[in-house]
């Protein structure tokens, strides 16, 4: 299966036209790329989103991408990263489950964006410089870090009360 070529649909069911797309990747670092692809997969099938974003939101599921490979199981032989996107024209959000690690997701610190674009280890501060929100919590037997950009007025609600897992 090619996950890249599998078209984006509205959701019938879906509040205001929110889109919605969710896949789990085997983890590895080059699914990254998948991932990003993903992201341009949606905006070039649904040109009513917001093209002003989509650099930030390519720089941030790649972030989180690499590191539920890096740092959680899903970078083991045979672990998966599960990803979820919904968007509608003003707001987007995406998923990233792993499979569970001890550790929990933080910032390395303050850092400048400069740093952070120059340096290893900032991905989630600069994950915090270009999101309006962001988070994680549990979910199965791993973990979900996600952002949000844009308003979700009339987006139904956060998405992780309405989304099945990912993986």
């Amino acid at each position: 299966m090619t996950i890249m070529r599998q078209p984006f649909y509205i959701a019938g069911n879906a509040p205001n036209g929110l889109i919605w797309k969710t896949v789990s990747l085997p983890g590895t670092s080059e699914n990254a790329g998948v991932a990003r692809e993903l992201l341009r997969g949606l905006w070039r099938a649904n040109p009513h989103l917001n093209s002003d974003i989509l650099d930030d939101l390519l720089l941030m599921v790649s972030e989180l991408f690499s590191n539920a490979v890096r740092h959680t199981s899903s970078g083991e032989p045979g672990g998966r990263v599960g990803l979820v996107i919904a968007a509608n024209e003003k707001w987007v959000r995406v998923e990233v489950t792993d499979e569970g690690s001890r550790s929990v997701p933080r910032a390395a610190g303050k850092a400048t964006e400069d740093e952070a674009m120059e340096q290893g280890g900032w991905g989630l501060a600069l994950v915090g410089m270009r999101a309006d929100t962001w988070g994680h919590g549990p979910r199965g037997n791993g973990r979900v870090v996600w952002f949000e950009k844009g308003s979700n007025e009339g987006a139904g609600g956060p998405l992780d009360r309405r989304a099945a897992s990912c993986r």
